[in-house]
């Protein structure tokens, strides 16, 4: 049964008004004007509602709306996390569970959540239930997994910190429930002290509120740890000994990497080891167009695989070219066609404390491996094309006059990835993207569509894509 948020049992809490950095880019706060009529000044919600609406992280309604007090589904949620934390799924991921629908729009990021771990099936059937709305534990259960919030140890003061009725300190979702609080995650604006009904389905307002309060704690945990591995290295440094090498080579900078991040230049010869399973990311700049061939693997010996993805970062700290790398033997592989610009390489591994190994040079291409090599795709014009061995993906283009119902078809889509990519003058609304093989009402605006192997790297195989 739907409630209204405004009548739940609630206390009012001021959520801050301080910026929240994602990726280098800011959240504005709230404008003098409300984005949403459903949303008026003095909303319990408005604030991060408007903030994360305003970083394409969740979205209003066609109808102008914002319908705080609607359910989230487990889907959604999901969607929402991997927006906020920056995460793309690998368009790869599927199969994952028996009721995800095969090429649905949720897929790829279920999947994907699964092959990470970020959620699981439900014991009783192990099925995921990507429609069924998510309630408040789950809820705290895929923010910190997705954006990799630590998870502290429960203290002596848990039964203090969560004192509620209806929630017991030996349930599954508790030291998720305790890290919120002992974080800031939780309360948000509105919550009652008396109970916290763990069970109720978390409405769209509470979940703009949550991934809020979660994003700041997210930038203080990784400025914590940024401080704490520059403290480390210049204490290693004044010893003379260091865990960790890094030295300067005429073939770009040699690095062992400790830390979350490094910055660094083009071309990169790098190794290093995983923090558990945290996420590795390079950051580099070109100043001029050439095609990059990118090598991830780990270490002989290494258990796990290593997704690599690379972002070309807005000057908001935003990205919409961003390239996904094909999956081989644990290792992950690249050759992408980069305009001048500021890039950060992510990777990221499935099994803890892996070693591994990075190659990002500069090599030539087939003149269609990149958003700026990309092809003009015409309505009704089949355009056939070969992906040679060590030949990745190809991209084509089309731009929307006006919002338009279209369907973007790639022969053997069980053989082929198809993914599309809206450019920062499209709107969209829901949750909902564009997807290959479906008919979509298409916003106006530019897209990118990128096709993709599933083959192994050294096999030749042609495809068809046609827009109609």
């Amino acid at each position: 049964m739907a409630r209204n948020v405004h009548s739940s049992p609630m206390i009012a809490k001021k959520i801050p008004s301080m910026l929240l950095v994602l990726f280098g880019g800011v959240l504005a706060t709230a404008a003098a004007a409300a984005t949403f009529p459903d949303v008026p000044a003095g909303h319990l919600f408005r604030e991060p509602i408007e903030a994360l609406v305003n970083a394409s992280i969740i979205n209003g309604n066609p109808d102008g709306n914002f319908y705080p007090d609607r359910k989230v589904n487990r889907a959604e949620m999901l969607k929402m996390l991997y927006k906020a934390s920056g995460k793309v799924p690998d368009v790869a991921s599927s199969g994952c569970f028996t009721d995800v629908e095969k090429g649905s729009w949720y897929e790829s990021f279920v999947c994907d959540a699964a092959a990470h771990h970020y959620v699981e099936g439900y014991s009783s059937d192990g099925t995921f239930r990507p429609a069924n709305p998510v309630n408040r534990v789950e809820s705290l259960k895929m923010i910190t997994q997705v954006l990799a919030i630590e998870i502290p140890e429960m203290a002596g003061d848990a039964r203090e910190i969560v004192k509620f009725v209806d929630v017991s300190t030996s349930a599954w979702y508790t030291k998720y429930l305790y890290a919120a609080y002992v974080k800031g995650i939780l309360p948000i604006a509105g919550q009652e002290t008396g109970r916290f009904y763990p069970d109720w389905p978390l409405l769209r307002g509470e979940a703009a509120a949550m991934i809020y309060n979660a994003l700041n704690v997210a930038l203080k945990q990784d400025r914590q740890e940024s401080s704490s591995s520059s403290s480390s290295a210049q204490s290693v440094a004044s010893e003379g000994t260091s865990s960790a090498s890094s030295q300067s080579t005429s073939s770009g900078v040699s690095s062992q990497a400790s830390a979350a991040a490094s910055d660094t230049t083009f071309p990169i010869e790098s190794s290093g080891k995983f923090n558990a399973k945290k996420s590795f990311s390079y950051t580099f700049t070109l100043d001029r167009n050439l095609v990059a061939s990118t090598e991830v693997k780990l270490q002989s010996g290494q258990p796990g695989a290593v997704s690599c993805r690379l972002y070309l970062l807005e000057e908001q700290g935003f990205s919409f070219e961003y390239y996904l790398g094909f999956q081989e033997n644990g290792g992950c592989f690249m050759k992408t066609a980069l305009r001048p610009g500021k890039y950060q390489l992510q990777l990221q591994p499935t099994s803890p404390d892996t070693t591994f190994s990075v190659s990002v040079k500069e090599t030539t291409g087939d003149g269609n491996d990149g958003f700026r090599e990309a092809q003009a795709l015409l309505s009704t014009v089949a355009r056939t094309g070969t992906l040679m061995p060590e030949d990745y993906q190809d991209w084509f283009t089309f731009t929307a006059a006006k919002e338009k119902e279209m369907q973007i078809t790639v022969s053997d889509s069980t053989q082929i990835t198809c993914s599309i990519y809206p450019m920062g003058d499209v709107t969209l609304s829901d949750f909902a993207g564009p997807k290959c093989n479906q008919h979509y009402l298409f916003p106006s605006g530019t897209y990118y569509v990128g096709i993709g192997r599933t083959f192994p790297g050294d096999a030749k195989q042609t495809y068809t894509v046609l827009m109609q």
